[in-house]
């Protein structure tokens, strides 16, 4: 979380998204099997689309986010793809920055199509935080889990280029470096912590997740997977209410608007942005009735809500939303 959401429940839904997700580009050159992307038969049998933004159509939203009473906190340019399969991403970090729409401009990344081009491309255009998704740390490791990449010293490579170009160019881009724990030893760890931790802002070791619709896949890999993300969160699997619709849209590769960050299969739609502005969309009424079947108990009607593993893994601050969930009912139906 960008800041501390609990203090602030008593203003949900918020005026203006805390974050907003920008899939610059929904297809990725792995297949890695912990994500829904790196699967294209299940991708086929949902019938969620594949391709690269606009660039006119990511100005517009870029527009769009300009019409909110003030700054998103985060924007994010990524979401179910590889961000710099997109050949305008530069551009696209460059106009949002210009807009100063956002008090952080972020991306996530697996590393290897950062050549030294593009990694002095995005520090000149002023992206403020990088995560790099490191799959292993060898390249029979990275092979298995991408099943198309083999590479992991120029990942490497990629990353310390990166760091010290930034660094030479005294560029306050944030660097974050991160691993999936898919069981690596203790000697794994450590190789891992000496490759990067010193090329790196910030190095974690993050955990598997289900993703939504988890009972159509296990991508966890058949990990008894206990905590959230981060690794400390036990799961909380009593948890009522999503809170992500209450700080968070995302704007697939189309311009389709979907609730959340882990909604692979395109199951939360909410809008348009071709048709609609962000701000209509946000304060509209399929985002309020999304938002009302959560606060009613009731988001097993949401097909891709009801055993979506993530949301019992947030923050245990969001609690508050299940404990005060009739006042937010009354509050959204305009009730109170």
């Amino acid at each position: 979380m960008p800041y501390n959401i609990k203090t602030q429940l008593y203003k949900l839904p918020f005026q203006t998204p805390i974050e907003v997700m920008i899939d610059v580009a929904n297809i990725c050159n792995f297949r890695c099997l912990f994500c829904p992307t790196g699967d294209p038969e299940l991708l086929k049998s949902v019938g969620r689309p594949q391709g690269i933004m606009d660039f006119k159509l990511f100005c517009k939203i870029i527009d769009d986010i300009n019409e909110f009473d003030r700054k998103v906190e985060i924007l994010h340019l990524y979401k179910d793809g590889e961000p710099f399969l997109n050949d305008r991403l530069g551009e696209m970090i460059a106009y949002t920055k210009s807009k100063n729409i956002a008090k952080s401009v972020e991306t996530t990344s697996n590393g290897s199509l950062i050549d030294e081009s593009k990694a002095i491309e995005i520090i000149e255009a002023g992206l403020d935080w990088i995560r790099i998704s490191v799959a292993h740390i060898n390249n029979d490791g990275y092979k298995k889990i991408t099943q198309t990449y083999s590479d992991y010293e120029t990942i490497r490579k990629n990353v310390e280029f990166l760091f010290y170009e930034k660094t030479k160019r005294k560029s306050s881009l944030g660097i974050h470096t991160k691993i999936l724990d898919v069981r690596f030893t203790f000697s794994e760890i450590k190789k891992f912590l000496e490759d990067f931790g010193k090329i790196s802002d910030l190095v974690t070791r993050d955990t598997l997740m289900g993703w939504s619709l988890s009972e159509v896949k296990d991508f966890t890999l058949g990990l008894s997977i206990k905590t959230g993300t981060d690794g400390f969160i036990p799961l909380n699997k009593n948890r009522k209410v999503c809170p992500v619709s209450f700080y968070m849209m995302t704007i697939n590769f189309n311009g389709i608007v979907t609730v959340c960050c882990v909604d692979w299969s395109w199951g939360t739609v909410i809008g348009d942005v071709r048709k609609e502005s962000l701000f209509d969309i946000w304060n509209g009424d399929r985002m309020k009735e999304f938002r009302m079947l959560h606060l009613k108990g009731e988001r097993s009607k949401i097909k891709v809500c009801a055993n979506c593993q993530y949301l019992q893994g947030l923050d245990n601050q969001l609690n508050g939303i299940d404990d005060y969930s009739e006042y937010f009912l009354k509050k959204i139906s305009g009730s109170l």
